[in-house]
Parts: C-alpha cells; structure tokens; sequence
C-alpha cells in the first residue's frame, strides 16, 4: 500500500467563513504538519474544510475514477468516446487498471484527510473540536462505505499512519463495518441538526445526514429493522422533504434544496488545468462540434425503456437526439455515427438553459457548457422514503407503511398529483412482498437514476434474490457477468506487489 503522509493543504480560513459556495470550493496555498498548524485551534476548520473537499469537483470526485467503479458495470450507461470505460462495461478489466488505482489512492488520501482532523481533536471537549470530530467521523464512513462496496475487505486506518504503518494487512468487512457505524453513531450524536446549521451552514452534514447514511449502510447490509429505524427518524423530524419539481432538483440555482441531504457542491474558479467541470464534461451531448460535453457516457437504452408510459422524470433526465437546449444559438447536430448505433440520448440532469433561467442563475459561465456550475447530490430525501419502503416491505409487519412511501416518491413524480387527476404512474397496490419489492427497486432506478447507486444495488439486490442481477445480465446479453467475482473490484495490482506481501488480492481475482 502506498505512504500516505500526514500532512494536509491549508484553506483560506476567511474564505470558509464567508458564504458556503466559498467554504467547498476555496483552493490549496500550501501544506503544513498537523503539529504545527494546530498550535491554534482555530484552524481545525482550515482541516475540516480540506475534509469536505472530497465532494468537489476540483478533486476528481466525479472523475473517470467514479464512473469506473460506481456506474460502468450496471445497465443504466454505454460507452461514449471514452474507450476506456469498454473495460468495465464489458467485465474486462483487470487489477492494474489504471481508474482502480487512482480511486483506492484518491479515497484513502479523502480517509488520511479525515484523520488528521480525528487524530487532534481525540480527547478534546471543546464545542468546536467536537463538532469537527463529528464532521470528519462522518466523512470516514462515507469514504469507507464507499470503498467496502468496491473492494470488500481492504486496509483499515483509523488513525493517521506512521511509516512503520504503511503496510497492514485487509480487515474484514465486519470490522470495516463496525467503524463505518461507529463513525456514524458519533456523528448522528454531535453534529448540529440541520435547522441549527440554518443557511450558513449550507452544504455541511447533519445529525440528519448521519442517519441517513446509516440507514443506508443497514439496507445493505439487510438490517431492515435498523434501516427503517433511521430511515424514519428522518422521516419524522421533518428538516427535509421532496422537493416540488424533480427535474429542479438538479438546476444550477438549487444546489441546497430541502432534499439534498448531502450537496456536492461545484462552483466555477479558474484553476489552470481544471476550469472544467468533471460531472459535466464527462457526459453532455455527442454533437458533431463537441462543444456540448465530452460525451464519455451516455445514457442506455434499457434505462430508456424503465420509466412507465408519461413518467415526467422520463423527460426531466433524458435529453434525446431532436431536443433542444433553451437558449442555446446553435442547432445540435448529432454526431452521425451515434445515431447509427443507436447512442441518442444523453443525460438532462446536467443540460441547462443557456442563458438566465433561475434564481442566481446566469447561464453557462462565459456561454461554456463544460463550465456549468452543477454537481450530484450525493443524498437526497426520496432515496430516504424509498430506503423506508425497501425496509418495511422486507419486514413484512407493516406493508401500508411500504406502500405509503412509495407514494410519496410518485405523487411528486406526477407532479404533486394523484394518479386520479395525472392519469400517470398508477399507485401502487400490491401487498405481494415480492413483487412489491421488485417495484420500490424499479421505482429507486429511476428516481435515483445516474447518480452513483445503480451498480451497488445491483450488487445487493443479488444478496438478497440469489440469481437476480446474473439474470439481468444474461437478459442485457453480458454472458461472461460472474457474480462471485465481478461484485468486488480486485485490489490495484500495483499496490499488491509494492506491500511485499502483506496486501493480499481479493480471491476470486488471483
């Protein structure tokens, strides 16, 4: 495993402290070790800051990293102009892809980050050591829940390492677990409340947040009744909800709805080398000019054909060759040999009216459509509601409970109305446990559609239902899908060898 070294790059403190567009998107000026910079307290929040970059665009969150591991190897994308992702979409790939090894060491440098703020404020009862503790104890889950699903078993640092650490063998992932919710139990104990945070606190996470995610982590980890215990402890504090227009969710204005529990955050600066924005350049429109994205991947068919018949999200997130983009002064010609393979679609939730259209909205910075001040929502209520339904339902005691949060989800698809008065998305009935659950994951892929989750429910959903994802896949015509060993990423050759024997490679991956 590579050093990661104890050291961070320092913030602009008044930056932070001035709006929170400048708190997730100041830029480095330098780096220091943690002793010294932490002789005054006060700059823990520089340390925290550097935590919360992780969302950033600026630091390759949304890059060909993500994409690699979190949405390739589903069904919900095809392979644009980046080659490089066949690898993953046709189970290829192999331990020394270059995306696997720039994901473990970008995540595990997100992990170091988080430690060094862990590693000073252990043992300190100050308000602010606390609550920066509780950030970055956050932040630790997420990345290691995030890595657990990719790999499985990996190295567990709970500290920042010193050099004679460098190398240590794989945990479990019961042990990786354990931290992942003791983490997040802390968290949900001593971060502020949303409504405590109140607009300055834009973009910071919550004791709401924190039981999300852990509502999350018990889903998968098929702990309904826990899952459904956090799941409507958020429910019921009533600090978030749905949104009223779902293709809004996602508009440059609207970065901190009352749905977006967990808000990346992108705000344009000219930094050389990375004025582009990651989450758009890397999907956009295939136009036979290229000015509308890079187009690396594009929307499939098969998730084309998953919205029911007048499902509004269908428009709200898919963007079709013929369509038009407001404002926009130029016609769209589509590159010819796409639509000869059938590649014309592209995904809306990064396509925006060219010029102002919105509340602090101005159009595309200097009329650039790589330039779009976008990024995903990592976590959202609706995911909430659905998590909600998929536990009840899987406990069995409670369906109208099931049924009543996954109405919710569909009433504001329809557009706030009832099946009655849409004539769309007919309300679910069914009180058949499998069939049901088959609908509340046919309602989360489109409802979350391209925004990181589908391939680590495709993972799942074959732990709970033996043969459901392989069968998808046979179905979609990838025949070579072995589940045993696709399910879990092989570790970075590179890193294998380097460790000398300690690493060792995931089974089915030797």
């Amino acid at each position: 495993m590579i050093r990661i070294k104890n050291i961070f790059w320092v913030l602009s403190a008044a930056c932070i402290l001035n709006s929170c567009e400048d708190f997730l998107n100041v830029a480095p000026e330098g780096q220091l070790t943690d002793d010294i910079y932490f002789s005054d307290e006060s700059k823990i929040e520089d340390a925290v800051a550097q935590v919360y970059s992780s969302l950033n665009w600026r630091y390759y969150r949304l890059g060909g990293m993500f994409y690699a591991t979190h949405e390739m190897c589903a069904d919900d994308y095809v392979v644009g102009s980046f080659a490089d992702f066949a690898a993953f979409r046709n189970f290829e790939y192999l331990a020394n892809n270059v995306y696997i090894e720039r994901y473990w060491d970008q995540w595990y440098g997100y992990i170091n980050d988080c430690n060094v703020v862990i590693d000073y404020t252990k043992g300190k009862d100050t308000e602010r050591c606390i609550l920066a503790e509780a950030q970055a104890k956050f932040f630790r889950a997420y990345h290691y829940f995030d890595m657990v699903r990719v790999f499985g078993e990996i190295p567990l640092h709970d500290h920042v390492p010193a050099q004679d650490e460098a190398n240590i063998p794989k945990s479990s992932e019961d042990e990786i677990y354990k931290l992942i919710i003791d983490d997040l139990n802390f968290a949900k104990d001593h971060l502020k409340k949303h409504e405590e945070w109140g607009t300055d606190g834009n973009g910071r996470v919550s004791q709401e947040t924190a039981k999300g995610l852990l509502a999350l982590v018990y889903l998968t980890r098929q702990d309904y009744k826990n899952a459904l215990e956090y799941a409507e402890d958020v429910i019921l504090n009533g600090d978030f909800s749905l949104y009223s227009n779902y293709r809004e969710l996602y508009a440059p204005w609207n970065n901190y709805s009352c749905e977006n529990m967990l808000p990346g955050h992108f705000s344009y600066q000219f930094i050389a080398g990375r004025e582009r924005n990651p989450y758009v350049e890397y999907q956009g429109i295939p136009s036979a000019d290229s000015k509308l994205g890079s187009f690396c991947i594009l929307p499939s068919e098969d998730i084309v054909n998953a919205y029911e018949v007048g499902d509004p999200r269908k428009t709200a997130s898919i963007f079709e060759n013929g369509d038009n983009i407001p404002g926009y002064p130029d016609a769209i010609e589509w590159k010819e040999d796409y639509i000869e393979s059938g590649k014309i679609y592209a995904n809306r939730k990064v396509i925006w009216d060219y010029d102002a259209n919105g509340w602090n909205y101005s159009g595309w910075p200097s009329g650039d459509f790589f330039k779009q001040e976008l990024n995903l929502p990592f976590m959202r209520y609706a995911e909430i509601l659905l998590i909600a339904a998929e536990a009840a339902n899987e406990i069995g005691e409670n369906v109208g409970k099931a049924l009543d949060y996954l109405e919710q989800v569909r009433y504001r698809a329809r557009g706030n109305k009832t099946y009655e008065d849409s004539g769309v998305l007919p309300k679910i009935l069914t009180t058949d446990k499998i069939e049901l659950r088959h609908l509340i994951w046919d309602e989360r892929r489109v409802e979350l559609a391209f925004e990181g989750h589908r391939w680590f429910d495709l993972v799942r959903y074959e732990k709970v239902e033996p043969g459901y994802t392989t069968t998808l896949m046979r179905t979609l015509g990838r025949t070579n899908f072995d589940y045993e060993k696709y399910s879990r990423f092989p570790l970075p050759e590179n890193r294998v060898i380097s460790s000398e024997g300690v690493l060792i490679q995931n089974e089915n991956w030797r």
